[in-house]
């Protein structure tokens, strides 16, 4: 295990690398529902788990937002950006290289084209926003680094006060009544509150009991659960039905913010005491979370759209969760392969 990992944070990043790769399993397994009932279950794995994305924004908060840790120019453009671009375009050009081989049959022309565009128009495969998001966070941490270093804990409650209602109560209330309020704040994402936020717990500017945490999420999740059932069963002309669709496809949705709280606040008060073989397997997870992010999608590409495996006709809800397991192991093998290679290692 890595000497200077943190220990309740290897463990957040493992969890919500596990649930990444099961909400998008299930999302994409989704497309071959043939019944409603079938596009609900697959809906509700999906939505319970929106949870992971920030929790990865806390814990990036937790770590990048550090006092201790010094960021210089050189480490900023020289490692973590670069890290980035690097990441955008090697993945732009093997994501369309596998779609020109596969599902699109492009010419090299048409190829070269499509990886352009992919890095530029952001056209290429959906989980790569990620990149752009990471690309986002890093050009203004200097910033935020500025806030989290030098502000007070009421200060910092106050930003990440502001980025809840501003970021995501605000907009729940626009689009449960459809109508569109006046009031803003100059920010663009709710991700900086993800970001404060997980240095605010790891600090303990914000401090959660853990039980309290764990029935957070957990009602969370019920809740989750109750709308997506309600948003697929409603007459599909329902506009309360349409509504409840948008709110339970954004981070922003109020109660995927209070999940993560939950996720990330139950997790933080675990005992600092490593547990040998789930901590093992979480160190191992922690770091290839990034090239298991990245890859997972080709092997599921592969899966539904090059050999268009049916679920439904072969098992149903069980199959897709068995393919979750192989998604993460079969990606996690590639990556573990990848990290061989000395520049490729520095990417993922």
């Amino acid at each position: 295990m890595v000497k200077d990992r943190v220990l309740y944070l290897s463990r957040i990043k493992a969890l919500a690398c596990i649930a990444v790769v099961v909400l998008h399993t299930f999302f994409t397994a989704a497309n071959f529902a043939a019944v409603p009932a079938q596009l609900t279950t697959m809906s509700v794995f999906r939505n319970c788990m929106m949870w992971a994305v920030p929790c990865f924004i806390m814990a990036s908060g937790a770590l990048l937002l550090n006092s201790r840790r010094v960021l210089t120019p050189k480490k900023l453009f020289g490692k973590y950006l670069l890290r980035m671009v690097f990441a955008l375009i090697a993945f732009s050009v093997i994501f369309s290289v596998f779609d020109a081989f596969t599902t699109a049959h492009y010419t090299p022309a048409q190829t070269v084209k499509d990886i352009l565009s992919d890095i530029f128009l952001g056209t290429g495969w959906p989980h790569m926003w990620y990149i752009y998001l990471m690309l986002a966070i890093y050009l203004l941490l200097p910033f935020y680094k500025l806030i989290a270093d030098h502000a007070g804990a009421s200060q910092i409650k106050y930003l990440i006060l502001l980025y809840a209602v501003f970021l995501s109560v605000i907009p729940f209330i626009e689009t449960a009544s459809g109508k569109k309020l006046p009031f803003y704040i100059c920010v663009f994402s709710i991700y900086p509150f993800y970001l404060f936020l997980g240095h605010a717990m790891h600090t303990g500017i914000i401090k959660l009991p853990k039980n309290a945490c764990g029935i957070m999420f957990l009602i969370c999740a019920g809740v989750t659960a109750m709308l997506t059932v309600y948003a697929f069963s409603a007459d599909k002309s329902s506009v309360g039905a349409a509504r409840t669709i948008s709110l339970l496809s954004v981070y922003s949705f109020p109660v995927y913010a209070a999940a993560s709280v939950g996720a990330f606040g139950y997790i933080r008060k675990t005992r600092n005491k490593p547990v040998p073989v789930f901590d093992t397997i979480a160190a191992e997870l922690d770091n290839c979370s990034f090239g298991i992010y990245l890859i997972h999608m080709a092997v599921l590409k592969f899966i539904f759209a090059v050999i268009k495996l049916d679920p439904f006709k072969h098992g149903g809800t069980i199959t897709v969760i068995l393919l979750c397991i192989v998604t993460l192991v079969i990606s996690y093998g590639i990556t573990k392969l990848l990290k061989i290679v000395p520049c490729v290692k520095k990417i993922i």
